[in-house]
């Protein structure tokens, strides 16, 4: 019984002295950090998409040339490693980033009139690069990321026809001819907006 006491002193003791905030922090900070690498402790592996494009630029840096045709047999040798996503499914969230982070943005949309790109393809290709790549561009622009590369922004390997029927064709939905061209009004509608505010500014 008195050896009991002695290790419930201890016990005692040992929980007096450890700080449970310090350590739920210290608990919180390494899951954020797991999180950033698309890692966590329950085991959730990282979404396909983001890994298809990972393997995608990767095996894209191993190419001699980086022709359109090169493009489309790197993707679809990547499409085979990685499992989890149809070509459809990573068409439509190509689409979405494409849309939503890189079109729709008038930085974006100024790089590439000043670079003479076409903003969709341009946009492909960058979304194509993954995420940290489509943040570099935006906020240090198109031409201090890509520099000399900047021509491998000119050719995209799919086309907006293809990005719409991957995103709203199903049995039941036709594709309307307003989703296929969505990207071609918008980028129409964002260069009026930047060349009026640039005529006002003359």
């Amino acid at each position: 019984m008195k050896n009991y006491s002695i290790l419930s002193q201890d016990t005692k003791e040992i929980a007096n002295s450890i700080n449970v905030e310090d350590i739920v922090t210290d608990f919180l900070e390494k899951e954020r950090r797991r999180a950033i690498r698309g890692t966590f402790s329950s085991g959730k592996k990282k979404d396909p998409f983001y890994l298809l494009n990972e393997k995608y630029r990767v095996l894209l840096s191993k190419q001699v040339s980086q022709s359109l045709e090169v493009k489309k047999a790197v993707f679809e040798q990547a499409l085979k490693a990685v499992k989890g996503i149809s070509r459809d499914g990573y068409l439509s969230a190509l689409r979405d980033i494409t849309f939503n982070r890189l079109l729709a943005n008038f930085k974006f949309m100024r790089d590439c009139l000043e670079l003479k790109l076409n903003p969709f393809n341009a946009a492909l290709n960058i979304a194509m690069a993954g995420a940290k790549q489509v943040d570099k561009v935006l906020t240090l622009g198109i031409e201090v990321v890509y520099g000399s590369d900047v021509d491998s922004l000119k050719d995209a390997i799919f086309s907006e026809k293809e990005l719409a029927h991957a995103k709203f064709s199903s049995v039941s939905n036709v594709v309307s001819n307003k989703q296929l061209t969505e990207a071609q009004r918008l980028i129409s509608a964002m260069e009026q907006v930047l060349n009026l505010v640039e005529t006002e500014q003359k």
